[in-house]
């Protein structure tokens, strides 16, 4: 493939970019087509991955918007030929089942990136826009494709597919294929360990220790000990030498949790091992070498403790050459009903007792809820409410009194300009132009009855009888 076939794929087509939309959702590649030829992209459709995949065989297009689920070929089985013959595309895959295992998998294996249903259009625009500009700029002699890896191992994970915490699964998969540090910072309750669990757990350190520790928890000497390790009569009681945690996490990553609790004098320690790759034990007067990725958290705002003289600014930055902020539960409560259906299944198995769902009036209790303790606290409660049930459904009286006693709603709405409004707004006014009838109006948007009944229902859009 030569350099004037892939510049012909940016001019050709009255001038705009070459756009391939993969959906089998008829209605939604309409509505994208319409978006993106407003944006003055030149748009071509596929309705499926298979067809996709034909259509690349024949023409070169610089950006792919691909759906991921789709019923024959898949999003990434479309990636996965992208990146087998090489195709210069820049390819963004869309899900409306968002999780941090389907942004790991899609990152790693090529995607430029990842945006979940339903989305905020201009996002979208924004999203698509940094592809063509990366498609424009790549046109010298890319860097190999990151090599596959297995995505978050069994067990937790987090849970949601709100944009807001999309956005952590998209930067936590990247922090993946790097081995610099990272940065954590979030209020407690919001999963800092499980990022770090899942960063390492998918990097290429992973065969080594994953060692984890509370800086918060311990007393300067006690910290300085464990971190650094110790001799023998370093001082009183060290009646034997101990290996500190960053020799344990030798080849691995260690997890330094509150790391805004650290003592200044332990923060000039701690640089020296960031800068140079080696330590002193405590009492020792020779220095010993360590290969360890640090990966820390905190819930205090560091910037403000750089400005008070409390944190070592070099330090600080030495740390956040990667950040990743969590947010609160109140800022996405779309992800409730997901991580309660999460909890709620976990705890029934763990319990060994069948409940099998929650009551509406439930739900709307703990949407209501401010939820200070964030999704720990949101576990805490879920669990005790299956254990205090007396029937297979939890109602409000489960839950605990805290949560009962709230009459604040923080319910989170819809974000505004989303695909699903517009795709809303496009049935209802083909609806409208053939006067409710069913039948034509499917014919209309190129879909069937059922299909169309079933999009009626999810909008709440009410239909005659024709």
């Amino acid at each position: 493939m030569g350099q004037g076939d892939v510049n012909s794929a940016v001019s050709r087509h009255d001038g705009g970019m070459r756009l391939l939309i993969v959906d089998d959702d008829r209605v939604t590649r309409e509505l994208l087509r319409e978006v993106f030829e407003k944006e003055g992209y030149s748009v071509a459709l596929a309705s499926g991955g298979e067809v996709a995949i034909e259509q690349l065989n024949k023409e070169i297009f610089p950006l792919i918007l691909s759906d991921i689920r789709m019923l024959d070929v898949d999003g990434m089985s479309v990636l996965a030929h992208i990146k087998e013959h090489k195709l210069p595309s820049v390819t963004i895959l869309m899900t409306g089942f968002g999780t941090m295992e389907g942004a790991i998998g899609a990152i790693q294996k090529g995607a430029f990136d990842y945006v979940s249903k339903p989305f905020d259009l201009n996002e979208l625009k924004a999203v698509m826009a940094r592809g063509a500009e990366h498609f424009t700029q790549s046109q010298r002699p890319a860097a190999s494709a990151p090599s596959e890896k297995n995505i978050f191992p069994g067990g937790r994970t987090l849970i949601g597919k709100s944009p807001k915490i999309v956005e952590v699964y998209k930067t936590l998969a990247r922090a993946t294929l790097s081995p610099s540090n990272v940065l954590i910072v979030g209020e407690s309750g919001t999963g800092k360990e499980l990022v770090a669990r899942g960063i390492h757990e998918n990097s290429p350190r992973r065969q080594a220790r994953f060692v984890a520790v509370n800086c918060g928890a311990l007393t300067e000497t006690l910290l300085e000990s464990e971190l650094f390790g110790h001799v023998k009569g370093a001082f009183t009681g060290a009646i034997a030498a101990k290996l500190g945690l960053f020799e344990e996490a030798h080849g691995g990553t260690l997890f330094l949790d509150e790391i805004g609790d650290i003592p200044l004098s332990l923060q000039v320690k701690l640089l020296r091992v960031l800068q140079e790759g080696e330590l002193k034990p405590v009492g020792s007067t020779e220095s010993k070498k360590v290969d360890v990725r640090v990966i820390a958290a905190t819930h205090r705002n560091l910037e403000e403790a750089v400005g008070q003289g409390l944190f070592r600014e070099d330090l600080f930055y030495r740390l956040k050459v990667i950040l990743i902020e969590l947010p609160p539960l109140r800022s996405r409560m779309e992800d409730l009903p997901a991580l309660v259906e999460y909890f709620l299944a976990s705890y029934s198995r763990r319990i060994n007792k069948p409940v099998s769902h929650i009551s509406d009036e439930a739900v709307t209790l703990l949407k209501a809820y401010h939820w200070p303790g964030n999704v720990r606290e949101l576990e805490h409660a879920i669990e005790r409410a299956v254990t205090m049930t007396r029937t297979t459904i939890l109602y409000p009286e489960d839950f605990p009194p805290e949560i009962r006693s709230n009459d604040k709603s923080t319910v989170a709405t819809a974000p505004p300009n989303s695909l699903e409004e517009l795709e809303k707004a496009h049935i209802l006014k083909v609806l409208e132009e053939n006067q409710f009838n069913k039948s034509k109006a499917a014919t209309v948007l190129g879909i069937d009855r059922k299909t169309l009944h079933r999009k009626a229902q999810r909008y709440g859009i009410r239909m005659e009888d024709k």
